[in-house]
C-alpha cells in the first residue's frame, strides 16, 4: 500500500471541467457518493483528475473550488507524506524492480483497516485504487463490504481504462462517472506546446486515439521510433529476403509488449489500405504501409491482427514473451504466402 506524491497546482485538465462540476455540486451539497468509478479511455488524465480531486477533500481551506496549496494538509499532499490519502497500486518488488501484474488481497485487507478508521486530519479519508481493473478477484472481494460501509468521511476512488473488467459486485456498488475525451481542439492546444511541431502532434493524437496524455507518452516511446524498420522488415519476409526466426530474435531487445503493440498499429492500417481506403493513422508511413499490404487480403490481415491480440492477453497471463513474438513473425511470413 503506497501514497502517490502530487505537484501543484491541484487542478485537472481544462477538458475535465464538466465533470469536475458535476462532482463539486454533489460535494456541495453533501451528496457525494462514498465509492466512486472513474472510467475512461487511458490516456486521457484520470489519474491527475483524482489526484486534484483527493486534494479538494482533504484541504482544509479549498479556494475557488481547487485545493489552496497553502494549508497544512496541502504541505503533506505535496510531499507525499497526507496519513488520510492512500494510493493502492500493484506492487513492485523493490528487489527485481517488477510490477505485479495486479492488485492483490493483502493489500485490500490493509486499505479495509484504514478505510474503517478515523481521519487524523479530522476531515476526510480518500482511497484511490488505480487501476482498479487489476484487482484479483479476492481483492475484489475482500473490498465488498468496505464500498457499501466505508468508516465516516471516508471516500472511495477507483481508477480504470477498463471498467467492465472489474467484477460486477464491484461495479455495483459505485457510482460511475466517466472521464471524456477531449476535442481534436482542446488535444492539439495541450500537446502542440510540448511537441512543438503540429504535424508531429497530429500524429501522435491520430496513433493514441485522440487521448493527448498518451500521445506525449507515445513520442517517448521506443517503438514510435521503430516503426518504419520494422515495417521494412515485414516487407523483406513477404519477399522472403529473411527468415521469420532472424528478425524476430533481432526484435527481442525491443520487447515483447512494444513488438505487439506496434505490429497491430501496423496492420490496423494495412487492413484499411487492403480493403481500398486511403487515410491511414500512420500517415508518416503511408506508402510503405501500401507496398507491404500490397495484394494481402483484408480477411487475412484481420485474422492475423486477432492472433496478436490474443498473443497480447497470453504476455499479460506471464507467457514468455520471446516466444510470442517468434510466433507473430512466423505467423506473418505465413500470411504473405499465396
Amino acid at each position: 500500500m503506497s501514497e502517490a506524491p502530487v505537484t501543484w497546482p491541484f487542478h485537472a485538465y481544462a477538458w475535465q471541467l464538466e465533470a469536475w462540476q458535476q462532482l463539486m455540486l454533489l460535494l456541495d451539497a453533501g451528496r457525494l457518493p462514498h465509492a466512486l468509478l472513474l472510467g475512461g479511455p487511458a490516456g486521457i488524465g484520470k489519474e491527475r483528475f483524482v489526484q486534484a480531486f483527493a486534494a479538494r477533500l482533504l484541504c482544509a481551506q479549498p479556494q475557488a473550488g481547487v485545493a489552496c496549496g497553502q494549508c497544512k494538509s496541502c504541505h503533506l499532499l505535496g510531499a507525499g507524506t497526507h496519513p488520510d490519502l492512500v494510493w493502492l497500486r500493484p506492487e513492485t518488488d523493490e528487489k527485481t524492480g517488477k510490477t505485479a501484474k495486479a492488485i492483490k488481497v493483502d493489500q485490500v485487507r490493509e486499505l479495509v483497516d484504514f478505510a474503517a478508521k478515523s481521519a487524523q486530519m479530522g476531515g476526510y479519508r480518500v482511497v484511490v485504487i488505480s487501476p482498479a481493473h487489476l484487482l484479483n478477484v479476492q481483492a475484489a472481494n475482500a473490498l465488498l463490504k468496505t464500498l457499501e460501509e466505508p468508516g465516516r468521511e471516508t471516500v472511495l476512488l477507483l481508477v480504470t481504462a477498463q471498467p467492465m473488467a472489474l467484477v460486477a459486485t464491484v461495479r455495483s456498488r459505485c457510482q460511475r462517472l466517466v472521464l471524456p475525451v477531449p476535442s481534436a481542439a482542446d488535444a492539439m492546444a495541450w500537446l502542440r506546446p510540448q511537441v512543438r511541431d503540429e504535424a508531429t502532434a497530429q500524429l501522435l493524437l491520430s496513433l493514441s486515439q485522440g487521448a493527448p496524455l498518451a500521445a506525449l507518452a507515445l513520442r517517448d516511446a521506443e517503438w514510435f521510433g521503430e516503426r518504419e524498420r520494422l515495417l521494412q522488415d515485414l516487407l523483406q519476409l513477404r519477399q522472403r529476403r529473411q527468415t521469420a526466426l532472424a528478425v524476430a530474435q533481432r526484435w527481442h531487445a525491443l520487447g515483447a509488449e512494444s513488438v505487439l503493440t506496434v505490429l497491430g498499429s501496423l496492420v490496423d492500417d494495412m487492413a484499411v489500405v487492403a480493403s481500398g481506403a486511403t487515410v491511414v493513422k500512420h500517415v508518416d508511413l503511408a506508402p510503405i504501409i501500401a507496398t507491404t499490404s500490397r495484394q494481402l487480403l483484408p480477411a487475412r490481415l484481420l485474422a492475423f491482427r486477432q492472433e496478436l491480440a490474443v498473443k497480447q492477453r497470453l504476455l499479460a497471463g506471464n507467457v514468455q514473451g520471446n516466444a510470442l513474438v517468434d510466433a507473430a513473425f512466423a505467423e506473418w511470413q505465413q500470411l504473405a504466402l499465396p
